[in-house]
């Protein structure tokens, strides 16, 4: 009988953004929590997203949380042995990495390891609220899973990380996630530094990541590690050892137009310890938040160096965002428009590798208004991107110059629009609407 999972990629594996990617992360293999089901399925508050995504819903359509996790097995709809070593292996025969998550913070409110390790797990004291906080069976009253900002995730227990005895068992349990995969995807891992552990449940944390990083590292020397962080919270963590962070504030700032750190940033010529996207799991999805600009502002991170998370669905320009907690949703039908474009897109990113190099080129706009030139070199294919940061049109011309000659056609990969182009001593003409961007191959 083949396995739940590999009778799902073969499917994937062909698609563009697969065949693109050099690492795949695989969100919820790991089992999931009776309780966080029911606790989802009847939960006021998660009902509307529910049934905006499926119509009619049935309780079979829910399935609980990922990031509630019973135990790091494998769960029975991912795979029905003890391991994910055969998927592993699958996706290194696919000459890709594999990445999956560890949940620092909090375990699932049902798991058996609040019944074999009880001392591991946050008591709730008497300042802490009765929403967040849970009787467990066992007859203490725990604490749930939470960051300082919000109240509690209820499906959750937190981890006491007051008690180094907390830290060893984290070692053990990456220990055996390191065998069955390339890295691991950290959650909220800003959570378990210790004045943040203080100020969100009034103890103080033995908890380090670095140590834990380096003992992992020492079995398993390339084994990633990157960080879902907030709050400017990145740096330290990198400092810590993890390989790589998010970048939400980029995505912030695409997000209220901030044109200014937009230009800021992606002139610093950044690197790949920042993780940017335009949606995942959390975010609404870039079609919906973004429009159009879902195109251009992807073309704008691929212009950027740095680690470039695709969500699952993405380049189909789906607009309904599926609360994690669902594993049947009603069909989404594709835009044809972003299919195009990231087949156009995807296709010529692919064909970078490490010999590519940056350059930026030179310019005249006519009023002097700074634009946003770079050009990426691959062998033989040059890629030109301009960005207008103004608020008003910009025009000028880029001279002819290494690896921008003059060619009779343009065409933009963002909209596809071909541009007939008249010789000109002075080069190439641009003319930029605001927040306006193009791409061209030469």
């Amino acid at each position: 009988m083949k396995e739940p999972l590999e009778r799902a990629l073969p499917s994937q594996k062909n698609s563009l953004p697969f065949l693109w990617a050099d690492e795949i992360w695989l969100m919820g293999v790991w089992k999931n929590s009776p309780k966080s089901q029911s606790i989802a399925r009847s939960m006021p508050e998660l009902q509307p997203g529910f049934q905006t995504a499926k119509h009619p819903l049935l309780p079979e359509d829910i399935y609980g949380s990922p990031y509630s996790i019973y135990s790091y097995d494998p769960d029975p709809l991912i795979s029905e042995n003890d391991n994910l070593t055969w998927v592993y292996e699958m996706i290194r025969q696919w000459d890709k990495k594999l990445i999956l998550d560890f949940v620092p913070n909090h375990m699932a409110i049902d798991s058996p390891l609040i019944e074999s390790d009880p001392n591991l797990f946050l008591v709730a004291n008497e300042s802490v609220s009765q929403k967040n906080s849970f009787l467990h069976p066992n007859g203490n009253r725990y604490t749930h899973g939470r960051d300082p900002y919000f109240d509690g995730w209820t499906d959750t227990i937190q981890w006491d990380f007051s008690n180094p005895n907390v830290e060893e068992k984290h070692i053990q349990i990456l220990k055996g996630i390191a065998k069955q995969c390339d890295g691991v995807r950290c959650d909220m891992a800003m959570l378990l530094l210790p004045d943040v552990f203080e100020k969100t449940h009034g103890k103080k944390s033995t908890y380090d990541w670095k140590r834990v990083i380096e003992t992992i590292r020492q079995d398993y020397l390339n084994f990633k590690f990157y960080a879902e962080a907030y709050w400017g919270m990145e740096n330290r963590l990198l400092n810590l050892g993890f390989d790589a962070v998010y970048d939400k504030s980029f995505y912030d700032a695409l997000r209220e137009n901030h044109f200014s750190y937009i230009s800021q940033n992606l002139r610093e010529n950044s690197n790949l310890t920042q993780i940017r996207f335009l949606e995942n799991h959390d975010e609404d999805r870039a079609k919906h938040q973004f429009g159009e600009n879902s195109h251009s502002y992807f073309s704008l991170l691929s212009a950027t160096e740095c680690i470039l998370l695709f969500h699952e669905g993405q380049e189909q320009g789906l607009v309904q965002k599926i609360p994690v907690q669902m594993i049947q949703t009603d069909f989404e039908k594709p835009n044809p428009n972003s299919e195009d474009f990231y087949y156009r897109a995807l296709k010529v990113i692919t064909k970078r590798n490490s010999d590519s190099f940056v350059f930026w080129p030179d310019y005249k706009e006519f009023n002097d208004s700074p634009v946003f030139i770079k050009s990426i070199q691959t062998k033989n294919q040059t890629e030109l991107f301009l960005w207008n940061e103004n608020h008003g049109e910009v025009s000028g011309w880029i001279p002819f110059q290494e690896g921008i000659q003059f060619q009779t056609n343009l065409t933009d990969l963002i909209t596809g629009i071909t541009y007939p182009q008249t010789k000109s001593e002075e080069g190439i003409y641009f003319k930029l609407g605001p927040n306006e961007v193009q791409w061209f191959i030469f």
